[in-house]
């Protein structure tokens, strides 16, 4: 199932149960954000949602958060996918339609015209204050008190000058008090900076189109970090199914995707002709304030959407959130996919922990010898480089690897520390994002850099929590069927139902290491 643009799918929100109403007028300078901390803080991710806020104060607008990454269960309805299996089931649905869009894009087609194009602001009416752009953290934020905020979930559309490529990426964009600007903060590296180079490089200003409310497939694609030689607008056509309809922009020469709610023409214009400007701070992923930095503004040529717009925005800040949430779904299935793709050996999971962004990776391998770790780490370092990876886990697959605690128990029983063995490793020559501000010797360094290039120099950390050697004694569980009777045993006992049921896995792999004599009972001592 795919969807044609974000009604539809707020739609089979709603009928799934994953998408709540507030009717209460609320106040987008600080009221959107603080009831979204909340849904993120106060449940649990199995009981989270979507939030449509219906009634903004000052606003006729509605605005939308958590439609796309409130959870990996609204993660999956985007995609298509029944949301309500087991979460491992739910997971590697979503891993399997992310690795066949990328292994079979389907390029976007051309229409005469589109919805996102019903209205239409030119010249004097260009206002981008008329949207109810939310303030994310209060008195922490740039220009928090003048009620101008950020626009969290734009997808920003440029185009190659010399092939013609189109690129699609979310990068956050400021509003200023000029009301036909606003800033845009791109990361070092990002292929809308190569582009804004090219054009630079010719005197000519970069043609830049923003989309705010879009088909969810485009939506996923454009916050993902995709594989540089591939277009963003064709895996985004993969993950749907069909292919993005195009419609072309009315002021500068690029397409964008018919169905958007709205869609912002803009222009940046060479840094000898208008130099860069202070953009942030912000709250960033990561979970701390982010410095202000230097980065190019956006003239706006056009704005046009839909009648009746929606406008969606992502809530980012402290892991969990919706930033969070997407960030770390599409790179763990692209990851995976790279580590299947290298030819590396029995790779059988990879999890990358929402709250540590990219830097944090636990890989569950069936081992073949003992420097099979060690090179499934440096692949996924490799993978990941610049600006990612920071530690890498690598456990046997006995371990469940989104059990914190079993993974901890396997870091603290298996991991060899003794003078003559440790298997912790450190890998040199990395990059660190500037928003790990462990990286940068100080503030005022970090602060003074902010001008220029945006990473550290980095160090990555391998550590070997595989069984040092075979056989290993077996786990204090008992075995499987035990565990398994009991459970069709449960409504006998009185008790409240199992809020959890999936049996440790360290046990159900452990028949088979016993089978392969990986594991051993027998633990006598020897005469």
């Amino acid at each position: 199932m795919s969807y044609s643009d974000l009604r539809e799918l707020l739609a089979a929100l709603e009928k799934n149960e994953l998408l709540r109403h507030v009717s209460a007028e609320v106040d987008k300078n600080w009221e959107i954000s603080m009831v979204m901390r909340w849904i993120y803080q106060g449940y649990s991710e199995d009981n989270r949602f979507a939030v449509s806020f219906d009634k903004v104060k000052g606003f006729s607008i509605p605005v939308v958060v958590g439609a796309f990454g409130g959870s990996y269960k609204t993660y999956a309805l985007s995609l298509g996918i029944d949301p309500h299996g087991p979460k491992s089931e739910v997971m590697a649905a979503i891993r399997k339609r992310w690795a066949d869009a990328l292994g079979k894009p389907i390029p976007p087609v051309m229409v005469g015209k589109g919805s996102c194009q019903e209205n239409v602001l030119k010249g004097g009416d260009i206002n981008l204050h008329r949207f109810p752009v939310p303030v994310w953290t209060p008195e922490k934020d740039g220009n928090w008190n003048r009620g101008l905020g950020f626009l969290t979930a734009p997808c920003h559309i440029t185009r190659d000058p010399d092939s013609g490529a189109y690129n699609m990426g979310t990068y956050r964009s400021m509003l200023r008090e000029n009301p036909a600007e606003m800033g845009v903060n791109f990361s070092l590296g990002s292929h809308i900076q190569g582009h804004v180079k090219k054009y630079e490089g010719r005197g000519l200003p970069t043609p830049v189109a923003t989309l705010i409310g879009v088909d969810p497939a485009v939506g996923l694609a454009s916050a993902t970090r995709i594989p540089g030689d591939m277009d963003e607008l064709s895996v985004a056509g993969g993950l749907r199914g069909s292919p993005v309809e195009m419609v072309k922009c009315l002021t500068i020469d690029l397409a964008v995707p018919a169905s958007s709610e709205i869609v912002i023409e803009s222009i940046i214009r060479p840094r000898s002709e208008r130099p860069h400007d202070i953009e942030g701070p912000f709250g960033e992923v990561t979970g701390y304030q982010g410095c202000a930095t230097y980065s190019p503004v956006m003239e706006v040529q056009c704005i046009t959407f839909r009648n009746n717009p929606i406008y969606q925005a992502y809530i980012s800040q402290m892991p969990p959130s919706e930033s969070s949430k997407l960030r770390h779904v599409g790179m763990e299935a692209l990851t995976l996919k790279k580590l299947l793709d290298a030819g590396i050996e029995g790779v059988e999971d990879i999890n990358m922990p929402e709250s540590a962004q990219g830097r944090f990776i636990i890989v569950s391998i069936r081992k073949t010898d003992d420097s099979h770790p060690e090179r499934v780490a440096r692949e996924v370092f490799n993978i990941l480089q610049p600006r990612l990876g920071k530690f890498v886990v690598v456990t046997d697959d006995d371990i469940d690897i989104y059990d914190l605690d079993n993974v901890l128990w396997a870091l603290t029983f298996r991991t060899t520390l003794t003078p003559e063995k440790r298997d912790i490793h450190f890998i040199e020559g990395l990059s660190a994002n500037a928003l790990d501000y462990s990286a940068a010797p100080s503030l005022e360094a970090e602060l003074k850099k902010r001008s220029g290039e945006h990473t550290w120099p980095g160090v990555g950390a391998f550590i070997d929590a595989t069984r040092p050697y075979i056989p290993y004694p077996v786990v204090s569980l008992p075995p499987a069927r035990y565990l398994e009777q009991t459970k069709k045993d449960w409504a006998r006992y009185g008790l409240p139902k199992l809020e959890k049921e999936a049996l440790p896995r360290t046990i159900v792999v452990e028949e088979r290491y016993l089978a392969e004599g990986k594991a051993t009972m027998d633990l006598m001592p020897r005469s």
